[in-house]
């Protein structure tokens, strides 16, 4: 508990500073903390070598020191410095990055509070180093180019884009009747990611249109930002060949389907900006007036919208590099996966896959989601009797659009036959059927070179006795034939005896119902359990073919009177064993 009384003290033989009442609070109109406590701190800055008179507001929030006090400046000083590095919209100073994980002192609060005041001085001191400012204005640009100066400035968050790194044409769409999630437009410099996301759009009953885009250099060094009509024209002009693309491209799109974008570079790092013209109606000619309209472009700078502003954007970059590097801390090389199988074991390895490096989801699965699997499916009530792969693949894209996701609704003994590349396409084929006899006939396939690319197989015993996977290099095949036929597989966990059966396949009332229970939650500790090696093998760190058990819970199967083999009593409950097949 902090005494602010005592604190308030300690800090007051340094600054001037009180407690303000809750009337004067609401009086100030600021976006204080809720139910906070509030200092008015009355200090000195030499700005120009002058010494002007400051008023900070100190905010403490309720859970101080969990979280860190707020710092306001005073309405009449932000009119002054509004324009300077660190000073936000609020009347806020930014004094700590949010993001880092900062501790404070438990036993000398007066010490971090004047730390919190001498930081808020120095930033304002330094705002008159020119050089300094210019430097800090393009580190933050985004915070300073997305802040709103006026009643009058429009901004908008509305765009995302993948541009990778290359001068390739910049390519983009503008989404009509409905926002793709929050986005009205999407920017690339990829044919392939526009197709992506034309088809995304199209699952999502979202309409689109091609856009026309100019690139153009950075002009914007401090702000303010705010940008009419007339003031972004002279900047499209200073290139004489890009206000020629300009004008053209003025009579063939909708002025809101028009973006002017540039670049920001700093730290290695490149963040996209631009704006447009939204709300612009052709204005219809007087009577009698002149015809000598050459192009559409003279609409945005006639008396009625000359001193509009723009609309200002900013680009949410959703590149799959950049979207690891943010994650990761580091990128690593993309791959592919197929997947057969997306019941119970295969849709919860989708949840384990699409946090690696994958950006290609081939999916292969003939069955509707029934209502009694949906306690231990990735997918639940609103996807029953929908297609699996179908749910399975909106997951995916919800994820991330840009991830591409194929998707066939027949068995993989059909796509073998008659579509086999549609699986060799891909690094990895990962197999989650559970049935021996698909399970041979697609490492057949392997053996005889139909299939190219190593497997993953995956099965589960009843009650999660166990939980297996095989990682099969294309040349062990055969071995994995030769193991998994065998009339009693070695690793397995429950013994293979007749009279186990109908404890273990259960039956809800008559024939075609029958079932092998297993709780999700053991399924969920069997997949997270293997989930390393499999990054591992994904990785190419492990290219050995490897035989992985895990065994599951014994003493469960001891209460429901289960036999165990040989392998499973040498061996602890949630115990992962690896063997080379």
């Amino acid at each position: 508990m902090v005494d602010y009384t005592l604190l308030l003290e300690e800090v007051g033989k340094t600054e001037t500073c009180r407690n303000l009442t809750r009337d004067e609070l609401k009086e100030l109109g600021y976006k204080f903390y809720k139910d906070s406590i509030v200092w008015e701190v009355k200090t000195e800055i030499v700005i120009s070598n002058k010494l002007v008179d400051f008023i900070f507001f100190l905010n403490f929030p309720i859970d101080f020191p969990f979280n860190i006090p707020k710092i306001f400046i005073s309405k009449k000083n932000y009119e002054e410095l509004k324009y300077i590095p660190h000073i936000n919209g609020d009347y806020t100073i930014c004094i700590f990055d949010e993001g880092l994980n900062l501790i404070l002192p438990n036993n000398n609060f007066s010490d971090f509070v004047e730390l919190v005041l001498a930081r808020a001085k120095k930033i304002i001191r330094e705002a008159e180093n020119v050089e300094y400012r210019k430097n800090e204005f393009k580190r933050e640009f985004k915070a300073y180019w997305e802040l709103r100066y006026s009643e009058s400035d429009l901004i908008s968050n509305e765009v995302f884009h993948s541009i990778s790194n290359g001068n390739d044409e910049l390519l983009g769409l503008r989404f009509t009747n409905n926002y793709l999630g929050n986005y009205r437009y999407f920017i690339t410099n990829s044919e392939y990611d526009i197709k992506k996301i034309k088809d995304y759009a199209k699952e999502c009953k979202c309409f689109v249109e091609e856009i026309g885009i100019i690139k153009i250099d950075n002009n914007f060094y401090e702000p303010p930002f705010e940008l009419t009509f007339e003031a972004s024209i002279e900047i499209i002009k200073r290139d004489e060949e890009k206000y020629k693309q300009f004008r053209d491209l003025c009579n063939n799109y909708n002025f809101d389907s028009l973006l002017i974008v540039f670049n920001n570079n700093h730290n290695s790092i490149t963040e996209y900006f631009g704006w447009t013209y939204q709300n612009v109606k052709i204005l219809t000619r007087k009577k009698g007036g002149s015809r000598n309209f050459t192009s559409k472009i003279h609409h945005l700078t006639n008396n009625v919208y000359a001193k509009k502003n723009v609309t200002r954007l900013s680009f949410d970059d959703m590149n799959l590099s950049r979207l690891q590097i943010r994650t990761a801390g580091y990128e690593e090389n993309q791959k592919s996966i197929a997947i057969s199988g997306l019941g119970s074991v295969g849709s919860n390895l989708v949840y384990f896959l699409k946090n690696l490096s994958i950006d290609k989801f081939y999916l292969i699965d003939k069955e509707v989601l029934s209502s009694e699997n949906i306690n231990r499916h990735l997918l639940g009530f609103s996807d029953v009797l929908k297609n699996k792969i179908e749910g399975i693949k909106k997951e995916i894209k919800n994820s991330n659009p840009l991830i591409d996701v194929q998707t066939r609704n027949k068995s993989v003994t059909a796509i073998i036959e008659n579509e086999i590349e549609f699986i060799n396409e891909c690094d990895f084929h990962f197999v989650a059927i559970g049935k021996t006899m698909i399970e041979k006939f697609i490492l057949k396939n392997v053996v005889e070179g139909k299939l190219t690319k190593p497997t993953f197989l995956f099965w589960v015993e009843p009650f999660l006795a166990s939980g297996q996977m095989l990682f099969i290099m294309p040349c062990d095949a055969a071995k994995a034939i030769e193991l998994i036929e065998s009339d009693s597989y070695q690793f397995a966990t429950l013994l293979n005896v007749v009279n186990q059966l109908d404890k273990t396949y259960l039956i809800e009332g008559s024939c075609q119902t029958g079932y092998s229970p297993y709780s999700s939650s053991y399924l969920i500790q069997f997949l997270s359990t293997i989930f390393p090696y499999i990054k591992n093998h994904l990785d190419g760190n492990d290219v050995t073919s490897k035989v992985y058990s895990w065994i599951g819970d014994k003493k469960l199967l001891a209460e429901k009177e289960l036999l165990i083999t040989d392998f499973a009593i040498q061996n602890d409950s949630f115990q992962l064993i690896v063997n080379d097949l």
